[in-house]
Protein backbone atom coordinates (compact mmCIF):
# COMPACT_ATOMS: atom_id res chain seq x y z
CA UNK A 1 0.00 0.00 0.00
CA UNK A 2 1.28 3.37 -0.98
CA UNK A 3 2.12 5.94 1.97
CA UNK A 4 -0.91 8.23 0.83
CA UNK A 5 -2.88 4.82 1.02
CA UNK A 6 -2.11 3.48 4.86
CA UNK A 7 -2.27 7.69 5.88
CA UNK A 8 -5.77 7.45 4.60
CA UNK A 9 -6.50 4.28 6.06
CA UNK A 10 -5.21 5.42 9.46
CA UNK A 11 -7.51 7.94 9.29
CA UNK A 12 -4.82 10.94 7.94
CA UNK A 13 -5.09 12.89 5.24
CA UNK A 14 -1.85 12.53 3.12
CA UNK A 15 0.86 14.72 3.86
CA UNK A 16 -0.27 14.88 7.68
CA UNK A 17 1.90 11.66 8.80
CA UNK A 18 4.09 12.59 11.45
CA UNK A 19 6.21 9.82 10.53
CA UNK A 20 7.50 11.40 7.05
CA UNK A 21 7.52 14.53 8.97
CA UNK A 22 9.56 13.58 11.75
CA UNK A 23 12.22 11.57 9.44
CA UNK A 24 12.60 14.98 7.57
CA UNK A 25 13.11 16.80 10.59
CA UNK A 26 15.85 14.06 11.98
CA UNK A 27 18.08 14.38 8.86
CA UNK A 28 17.71 18.48 8.94
CA UNK A 29 19.02 18.35 12.96
CA UNK A 30 21.57 15.86 12.11
CA UNK A 31 23.40 18.09 9.56
CA UNK A 32 23.13 21.37 11.31
CA UNK A 33 24.98 19.62 14.38
CA UNK A 34 27.34 17.82 11.86
CA UNK A 35 28.35 21.49 10.97
CA UNK A 36 28.45 22.92 13.94
CA UNK A 37 32.04 21.04 14.64
CA UNK A 38 32.65 22.43 10.67
CA UNK A 39 32.20 26.14 11.88
CA UNK A 40 35.29 25.42 14.52
CA UNK A 41 38.41 27.06 13.37
CA UNK A 42 41.30 25.68 12.15
CA UNK A 43 44.83 26.41 13.18
CA UNK A 44 47.13 28.21 11.03
CA UNK A 45 49.43 25.58 9.38
CA UNK A 46 52.62 27.09 10.84
CA UNK A 47 51.46 25.82 13.93
CA UNK A 48 51.23 22.61 13.77
CA UNK A 49 53.74 22.68 10.49
CA UNK A 50 57.25 23.21 10.67
CA UNK A 51 60.66 22.26 11.55
CA UNK A 52 60.26 23.64 15.43
CA UNK A 53 60.87 21.21 18.47
CA UNK A 54 57.56 18.90 19.01
CA UNK A 55 56.98 20.60 22.38
CA UNK A 56 57.08 24.21 20.95
CA UNK A 57 54.39 22.64 18.10
CA UNK A 58 52.45 21.79 21.08
CA UNK A 59 52.40 24.55 23.15
CA UNK A 60 51.56 26.74 20.42
CA UNK A 61 48.44 24.52 19.46
CA UNK A 62 47.71 24.81 23.12
CA UNK A 63 47.89 28.50 23.02
CA UNK A 64 45.63 28.79 19.99
CA UNK A 65 43.50 26.22 21.36
CA UNK A 66 42.91 28.23 24.92
CA UNK A 67 43.16 31.51 23.25
CA UNK A 68 39.76 30.58 21.28
CA UNK A 69 37.66 29.47 24.08
CA UNK A 70 34.16 31.46 22.84
CA UNK A 71 34.42 29.14 20.03
CA UNK A 72 34.10 26.20 22.54
CA UNK A 73 31.94 27.20 24.48
CA UNK A 74 29.53 28.51 21.56
CA UNK A 75 29.80 24.68 20.31
CA UNK A 76 28.64 23.14 23.42
CA UNK A 77 26.32 25.43 24.04
CA UNK A 78 24.68 25.04 20.86
CA UNK A 79 25.14 21.60 20.15
CA UNK A 80 23.63 21.07 23.64
CA UNK A 81 20.31 23.14 22.84
CA UNK A 82 20.13 21.53 19.20
CA UNK A 83 20.21 17.83 20.92
CA UNK A 84 17.82 19.13 23.52
CA UNK A 85 15.00 20.26 20.91
CA UNK A 86 15.43 17.36 18.92
CA UNK A 87 14.93 14.93 21.72
CA UNK A 88 12.17 16.76 22.86
CA UNK A 89 10.61 17.68 18.99
CA UNK A 90 11.47 13.47 18.66
CA UNK A 91 9.08 12.46 21.79
CA UNK A 92 6.75 15.25 20.93
CA UNK A 93 5.80 13.86 17.48
CA UNK A 94 5.31 10.24 19.07
CA UNK A 95 2.59 12.29 21.10
CA UNK A 96 0.65 12.96 17.70
CA UNK A 97 -1.81 11.37 15.55
CA UNK A 98 -1.41 14.18 12.55
CA UNK A 99 0.79 16.98 11.46
CA UNK A 100 -1.38 19.47 10.73
CA UNK A 101 -1.26 22.64 8.41
CA UNK A 102 -0.94 24.91 11.27
CA UNK A 103 1.59 22.40 12.92
CA UNK A 104 4.04 22.32 9.54
CA UNK A 105 3.73 25.94 9.47
CA UNK A 106 5.62 25.77 12.67
CA UNK A 107 8.53 23.98 11.10
CA UNK A 108 9.29 26.76 8.50
CA UNK A 109 10.88 29.01 11.67
CA UNK A 110 11.74 26.17 13.11
CA UNK A 111 14.13 24.14 10.86
CA UNK A 112 15.11 28.01 9.42
CA UNK A 113 17.08 28.04 12.44
CA UNK A 114 18.42 25.25 12.92
CA UNK A 115 20.31 25.41 9.70
CA UNK A 116 21.09 29.19 10.77
CA UNK A 117 22.40 28.01 14.00
CA UNK A 118 25.98 26.77 12.86
CA UNK A 119 26.62 30.13 11.24
CA UNK A 120 25.52 32.27 14.28
CA UNK A 121 28.06 29.43 16.23
CA UNK A 122 30.98 30.04 14.41
CA UNK A 123 30.30 33.70 13.62
CA UNK A 124 30.35 34.33 17.52
CA UNK A 125 33.40 31.95 17.98
CA UNK A 126 35.47 34.37 15.70
CA UNK A 127 34.01 37.82 17.19
CA UNK A 128 33.39 37.16 20.58
CA UNK A 129 33.44 41.05 21.92
CA UNK A 130 31.24 41.88 18.93
CA UNK A 131 27.86 42.70 20.14
CA UNK A 132 26.69 42.11 16.81
CA UNK A 133 27.78 38.61 16.90
CA UNK A 134 26.38 37.39 20.70
CA UNK A 135 22.83 38.90 19.40
CA UNK A 136 22.84 37.12 16.34
CA UNK A 137 23.43 33.86 18.25
CA UNK A 138 21.20 34.93 21.34
CA UNK A 139 18.41 35.91 19.10
CA UNK A 140 18.96 32.25 16.96
CA UNK A 141 18.49 30.47 19.93
CA UNK A 142 15.79 32.57 21.09
CA UNK A 143 13.94 32.35 17.84
CA UNK A 144 14.68 28.28 17.86
CA UNK A 145 12.84 28.35 21.38
CA UNK A 146 10.09 29.86 20.41
CA UNK A 147 9.81 28.36 17.57
CA UNK A 148 9.29 25.10 19.13
CA UNK A 149 7.21 26.58 21.80
CA UNK A 150 4.69 27.83 19.10
CA UNK A 151 4.92 24.32 17.70
CA UNK A 152 3.57 22.54 20.94
CA UNK A 153 0.74 25.32 21.39
CA UNK A 154 -0.24 24.50 18.01
CA UNK A 155 -0.40 20.50 18.59
CA UNK A 156 -2.08 21.08 21.41
CA UNK A 157 -4.67 23.33 20.27
CA UNK A 158 -5.45 21.50 17.16
CA UNK A 159 -6.07 17.86 18.80
CA UNK A 160 -3.87 16.67 17.48
CA UNK A 161 -2.28 14.49 20.12
CA UNK A 162 -2.95 11.07 20.65
CA UNK A 163 -6.05 9.50 23.14
CA UNK A 164 -4.60 10.12 26.78
CA UNK A 165 -1.33 12.40 25.97
CA UNK A 166 -0.89 14.95 28.77
CA UNK A 167 -2.05 18.00 27.24
CA UNK A 168 -1.31 19.77 30.32
CA UNK A 169 2.24 18.92 30.21
CA UNK A 170 2.44 19.86 26.91
CA UNK A 171 1.49 23.49 27.35
CA UNK A 172 3.35 23.77 30.93
CA UNK A 173 6.40 22.63 28.36
CA UNK A 174 5.58 25.18 25.94
CA UNK A 175 5.24 28.18 28.49
CA UNK A 176 8.59 27.20 29.91
CA UNK A 177 10.49 27.25 26.00
CA UNK A 178 8.82 30.56 25.80
CA UNK A 179 10.07 32.03 28.80
CA UNK A 180 13.74 30.54 28.13
CA UNK A 181 13.33 32.03 25.02
CA UNK A 182 12.72 34.99 25.62
CA UNK A 183 15.75 34.87 28.42
CA UNK A 184 18.09 34.37 25.34
CA UNK A 185 16.41 37.59 24.17
CA UNK A 186 16.99 39.15 26.97
CA UNK A 187 21.04 38.80 26.50
CA UNK A 188 20.86 39.74 23.29
CA UNK A 189 20.03 43.24 24.09
CA UNK A 190 22.38 42.87 27.22
CA UNK A 191 24.96 42.47 24.89
CA UNK A 192 24.76 46.16 23.73
CA UNK A 193 25.22 47.26 27.20
CA UNK A 194 27.87 45.00 29.05
CA UNK A 195 30.46 42.02 28.34
CA UNK A 196 30.80 38.72 29.92
CA UNK A 197 27.02 38.41 28.61
CA UNK A 198 28.00 34.98 27.01
CA UNK A 199 28.38 33.61 30.50
CA UNK A 200 24.64 34.37 31.26
CA UNK A 201 23.67 31.83 28.98
CA UNK A 202 24.32 28.97 31.41
CA UNK A 203 21.78 29.95 33.84
CA UNK A 204 19.62 28.87 31.01
CA UNK A 205 18.54 25.57 32.51
CA UNK A 206 18.20 27.12 35.68
CA UNK A 207 15.85 29.96 34.13
CA UNK A 208 13.99 26.62 32.56
CA UNK A 209 13.46 24.99 35.56
CA UNK A 210 12.13 28.02 37.98
CA UNK A 211 9.46 28.68 34.79
CA UNK A 212 8.63 25.07 34.64
CA UNK A 213 7.26 24.62 38.35
CA UNK A 214 5.95 28.48 38.11
CA UNK A 215 3.63 27.86 34.89
CA UNK A 216 2.92 24.18 36.12
CA UNK A 217 1.03 25.79 39.08
CA UNK A 218 -0.81 27.93 37.05
CA UNK A 219 -1.84 25.89 33.86
CA UNK A 220 -5.17 24.32 34.99
CA UNK A 221 -5.75 20.55 34.45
Amino acid sequence: MSDGGAARSAGVEPGESHERVGAFVDAVFAIAMTLLAVEIPRPPAELVESDAPRMVLAARLWDFLGGDWSTWMAFVIAFLILWGVWRHHHRTLDLVTRVTRRVMRWHVPLLLVVVLLPYATGLIGETVRNPLAVCLFAGTVAALLLSQAGLLRAIVGDGALRPGANGRAMRVQAGTLAVVGVFWLATAGLTWMMDGVVFLWLLGPVVGGVAARAIGRIVPS
